[in-house]
């Protein structure tokens, strides 16, 4: 099968799967609200619907983007850790202590910044890959925990080191202007953090496609034993991946604090958006390239469920049930309505030109 079949194929999938869930979004907002048309309309091109709305689509989905990046590096080595939410808070805390210290005032607090937040991450990213390496740990176990170990941990020195007492203890004071990722358009959230998105997707696709280690990675991937055999160090490979997708994770966490959606960290600032990088990964196939794509589609629907919660009677748990038949859909192997028949008819029709020998 060639690249082309496989990428249309793997398109039709996925916008018959987004079609799908869409139908049943408008079956529950016709059930549950009074004013259905306005209501879907609302959750259709409410993105759309101002600069400032069309930011917050764009920053969400390079905050999703890179989730689904860094959830998608360890799948591709067959490891199913699910430890970005905690390498998140851990970047995003780090992140946070440079800026409301001395250097924050100055420029370079952003690149020490992401570069410490980086290493934060991936450090709880390299603990559960070396305890699975060594140990023979559950990575799916170990990760999970971390997330709680370090959203304690964030929200601790939050409370005792970098909280204002103006905000209850909940919120830091904000960050200096020179710590704040500049914003590409006045008054949205379209800031560095897209471009730090984008530069971290052309880098992951670069060293999964144009490097030996991203070849190794691949192979041991798709077959572990064959790697094995071929020399390969999975172990290695393993606990590489898993280190390099955190510190992915952390690069996260300082979008969110020093973002224009912020720039202050705040308690549980990452919101559950991490674990919607599952949901990228997935659709996207762990491909790098296919990730900013399908963040921009999920992140749109997700803006428009949020309007809608804010501005009609239905609440925005409505995503919840859209990305559950998503993953349902794409996950899943399934043909598509009617192909087979088309597939015959036009083999038919091959065997009918067909010349007789």
């Amino acid at each position: 099968m060639t690249n082309g079949k496989i990428f249309f194929d793997e398109t039709r999938r996925i916008l018959f799967a987004a079609a799908i869930a869409l139908l049943v979004a408008l079956v529950i907002i016709l059930i549950a609200s009074k004013a259905p048309l306005e209501t879907f309309e609302t959750f259709i091109a409410g993105p759309l619907s101002s600069k400032r709305t069309v930011g917050n689509w764009i920053d969400d989905s390079a905050k999703l983007a890179l989730a689904g990046l860094a959830f998608s590096l360890v799948f591709q080595a067959r490891q199913f850790a699910l430890g970005v939410q905690g390498q998140v808070y851990a970047g995003g805390t780090v992140a946070a202590a440079i800026a409301l210290s001395p250097l924050g005032l100055s420029w370079v607090s952003i690149p020490v910044a992401a570069i410490a937040a980086m290493m934060a991450g991936a450090f709880l990213g390299f603990i559960p890959g070396y305890a699975k390496a060594k140990l023979n740990a559950n990575e799916i176990v170990s990760s999970l925990m971390l997330n709680y170990i370090a959203y304690d941990i964030a929200n601790l020195f939050l409370r005792l080191y970098l909280a204002s007492p103006k905000s209850g203890l909940t919120a830091s004071e904000a960050f200096p202007a020179s710590a704040v990722y500049p914003a590409f358009i006045a008054r949205t959230r379209i800031d560095l953090g897209v471009v730090l998105a984008l530069g971290a997707v052309a880098i992951v696709w670069f060293l999964l496609y144009r490097t030996a280690w991203g070849l190794r990675l691949r192979l041991t991937g798709h077959n572990a034993r064959f790697a094995a055999y071929s020399g390969i160090r999975s172990n290695f490979i393993m606990v590489s991946a898993m280190t390099a997708s955190g510190a992915i994770g952390g690069l996260l966490g300082a979008l969110f604090v020093q973002g224009q959606g912020f720039a202050k960290i705040v308690v549980g600032f990452e919101g559950g958006l991490s674990f919607e990088g599952i949901l990228i990964a997935i659709v996207a196939r762990n491909r790098p390239l296919a990730i900013p794509f399908v963040a921009l589609g999920y992140g749109y629907l997700r803006q428009g469920a949020a309007l809608m919660g804010y501005r009609t009677d239905v609440p925005a748990e409505v995503i919840g049930i859209v990305q559950g038949i998503v993953i349902l859909l794409v996950a899943s192997s399934f043909t598509l309505p009617g192909r087979a028949l088309l597939n015959r008819i036009m083999g038919g029709s091959s065997a009918a030109r067909a010349p007789s020998t």
